[in-house]
């Protein structure tokens, strides 16, 4: 089942909200490797099935359907540079094999400046994030020098939106529990993520990369993250 959003070019949030046209690439995505990047990659946590189902359902139910171009997901890093890629790579081939799956769950839900996010409860990931930072500092935009682990579940609305949402989803929501199985990283293709690849954590050849939990159909994966693997 797909739950990719349909998108119109230039269309705005519901009641009038927070719109496409307001929208400016912020400074601090930069990567600082004092080039104009053409390519983009975000490095986010791959978690079971059954997780990543809930929490996208959570979000496709609140986030305004005309801009929603992504399923649920956690993200480490959003903005590493194209032309760093093979060192990007093998700092990430390293890394997981050093861990196994772990655990994750969802905690409170809290409001973000145009929307709402949900807490997220997964140790290891501050530890990876933090590995890796320090191998890839020199290069990094200033937004990807911190990360909180969180779901966006709405965002470019008006703040009297997101206060309702954030009602509802005390009331309604409760809890997930999931599995972090591995690192995924993609390429960002104007708002949408294309899966470049998917590290499952414990091996150590790329060749044997199948996930230990999550099945290898990308489309029940990531849904609306860019179902095929990037040509690039």
């Amino acid at each position: 089942m797909s739950l990719m959003a349909g998108m119109n070019n230039g269309s705005h949030s519901r009641e009038g909200g927070y719109t496409a046209q307001q929208y400016t690439r912020n400074p601090d995505h930069t990567p600082h490797t004092g080039q104009d990047e053409s390519e983009k990659y975000i490095l986010a946590l791959n978690t079971d099935t059954h997780h990543h189902q809930v929490v996208t359902a959570l979000r496709s139910k609140h986030f305004p359907a005309n801009i929603n171009k992504l399923s649920a997901h956690v993200a480490l890093f959003r903005a590493l540079p194209g032309s760093q890629l093979a060192t990007i790579q093998s700092a990430i081939e390293h890394v997981v094999h050093h861990y196994e799956p772990f655990p994750i769950s969802t905690g409170e839900p809290f409001l973000m400046t145009h929307g709402v996010g949900l807490e997220v409860h997964a140790e290891p990931a501050k530890h990876i994030f933090h590995v890796l930072k320090g191998q890839w500092n020199g290069f990094l935009s200033n937004q990807d020098q911190s990360f909180k682990a969180h779901y966006t579940i709405q965002n470019k609305v008006q703040n009297s939106i997101a206060q309702k949402t954030l009602g509802e989803v005390r009331q309604d929501f409760g809890r997930s529990n999931g599995m972090v199985t591995g690192l995924s990283l993609f390429l960002y293709d104007r708002g949408y993520w294309r899966l470049k690849e998917t590290y499952p954590f414990g091996m150590n050849k790329r060749e044997e990369k199948k996930p230990p939990v999550v099945e290898q159909n990308n489309e029940d994966m990531w849904p609306s993250l860019g179902a095929s693997k990037s040509s690039k």
